[in-house]
């Protein structure tokens, strides 16, 4: 957890001097520390494993959002609701742990309205840019599939 605090800390400082690039490598280090450790510190802090891996995830979208990057910010908002309702299923949880995450998820999927809210019609151009792109990508391996083989 410490090293996750650091990391975080680190990505913070970045996003304040705008650095982006640097905050958002630091802030996918720091999330994959916190999955990575979640099993042995929820055993151990349940509220702390949770809050590290959500704010993780918080802090890429603002990340993203800075950069105007609209479609990795609705990925890490959507990543982390699933993140939670990956551990929420788990059969062995503690009543008062699966209430913990139920509220955490309910934080996440407000803030993710308010983003999709203030940032909905930029969203959609990005999707449907990155459809097209998708598409033509698709096309142009098509053509040159069929071209190597003669037709």
């Amino acid at each position: 957890m410490v090293y996750w605090q650091h990391l975080t800390r680190q990505a913070n400082e970045a996003h304040t001097r705008a650095d982006y690039v640097d905050a958002q490598e630091l802030g996918k280090k720091a999330l994959a520390c916190a999955e990575a450790t979640f099993e042995d510190d929820f055993q151990l802090d349940a509220e702390s494993a949770v809050s590290a891996v959500v704010v993780s995830y918080m802090s890429l979208a603002e990340v993203s959002i800075s950069m105007k990057e609209w479609l990795q910010a609705n990925d890490y908002f959507e990543r982390g609701v699933h993140f939670l309702q990956s551990v929420i299923v788990a059969p062995n949880i503690l009543p008062e742990h699966r209430q913990l995450i139920d509220h955490v998820a309910n934080h996440i999927r407000f803030e993710w309205g308010l983003f999709q809210q203030t940032y909905g019609n930029k969203l959609a151009v990005a999707q449907r840019v990155h459809r097209v792109n998708w598409l033509k990508q698709q096309a142009s391996t098509v053509t040159v599939w069929q071209g190597s083989y003669g037709y």
